[in-house]
């Protein structure tokens, strides 16, 4: 038995961590928090979401309303605000996108790095965007649902809830962005657009045992008794009974929303040497940098480098060795040799296929460079 139990959490370890990639099996939109967004910008870029925040203008911008990072607001059509609004729309991260990116040829966003990052295109997780958004009355219920309780946890913090929603397991869907890390058994409760972390019992009693690593044992519907919870970004259920339930007749307020513009492939930007270069340095590392956050994984066992082309009298037949290292906070391979390339050789270097952006899986088309090593 002992052994089962560390099968068990192995596997939901590693459920946890493969969890981001699932998002298909998720609802259309994520309830969350200005928090959340602002912390775990990767998550929601490029998603739809509904947050409960005030909105500012600032000079012909709308942001949120007190967030760590700034979060502007492009409106689809001027709306009605009340107290108890939601905002829904797009989120994005501007530091992911690119200037000319097609998708957003209409949205003017001097504006937004003049005011989010001095006029300056802003680096990754610091300006974000709320695109295509609306706004709708949502008053929150005085019992809470778990949707509310996902949109607006500060609301019902530190008090005794009852919910009601789908067992996860250990975030097997990617519901949340980040672990709760409370303990052995924590597992996601979900309903409708919302999820929330529960704590402190094992999901398991009169007529189950459910395994947080399982998706077999995914989709009952339980009934959570616990304390709210709620630090910054994250929500949890202290819980003290859990029992099986079924589906509530409603369980949130739906609007239907365009699907997220499915994102572009990647491709090549740059690269050092640049292609057809004649005098490139034969002790320099290789860089390529793409268009894309891309998938560090995906290039292992992808990557050909090859002399080509007649070799001089005397020169290595073998392909140099190499080792590579994928840099997210440029988008950028480095390709470093075990000794200085050959001289006056020519040089190919083929990225195969399989290569893969970072979020969505979109493939890279095969693509290859080719230069000349100096004397």
């Amino acid at each position: 038995m002992q052994g089962r139990g560390v099968q068990r959490a192995a596997v939901a370890i590693a459920c946890l961590f493969w969890a981001a990639p699932a998002y298909s099996q998720g609802p259309s939109r994520i309830a969350t928090t200005a928090d959340a967004l602002t912390t775990s910008p990767i998550f929601f870029h490029g998603k739809q979401i509904a947050v409960r925040r005030g909105v500012v203008q600032q000079d012909r911008l709308w942001r949120l309303a007190d967030t760590a990072k700034p979060i502007f607001v492009f409106w689809k059509d001027r709306p009605s605000l009340a107290s108890d609004s939601e905002i829904r729309g797009e989120f994005w991260d501007v530091g992911r996108l690119q200037r000319d990116d097609p998708r957003f040829s209409s949205v003017d966003f001097n504006q937004v790095i003049e005011a989010g990052w001095h006029g300056e295109w802003p680096p990754r997780d610091h300006v974000f965007v709320l695109l295509g958004a609306t706004a709708a009355e949502s008053p929150l219920p005085a019992d809470p649902t778990l949707r509310a309780v996902a949109i607006a946890p500060e609301h019902y913090a530190d008090r005794a809830v009852t919910l009601v929603g789908r067992f996860r397991g250990v975030n097997l869907y990617g519901d949340l962005p980040q672990p709760v890390g409370k303990g052995r058994w924590d597992f996601v409760l979900q309903s409708a657009d919302g999820a929330v972390w529960i704590t402190g019992m094992r999901p398991r009693g009169k007529g189950f045992d459910l395994d947080t690593g399982a998706r077999v044992d995914t989709g009952r519907w339980l009934q959570v008794t616990g304390m709210l919870r709620h630090t910054g970004p994250l929500t949890w259920i202290e819980a003290t009974a859990i029992a099986l339930a079924t589906a509530p007749t409603e369980t949130s307020v739906e609007i239907t929303v365009p699907p997220a513009p499915r994102e572009i492939p990647p491709g090549v930007v740059f690269t050092a040497p640049i292609a057809g270069e004649s005098d490139a340095d034969r002790s320099a590392p290789v860089r390529i940098q793409f268009s894309r956050d891309m998938d560090p994984k995906t290039f292992r066992d992808r990557i050909r480098v090859a002399y080509t082309g007649q070799a001089p009298a005397g020169a290595a037949q073998a392909p140099p060795a190499f080792t590579f290292r994928y840099n997210e906070g440029t988008r950028s391979l480095e390709l470093r040799f075990a000794s200085p390339l050959d001289r006056l050789r020519t040089v190919k270097i083929d990225l195969l296929e399989g290569i893969s952006s970072a979020v969505d899986n979109q493939p890279l088309a095969p693509w290859s460079l080719t230069f000349t090593t100096g004397g």
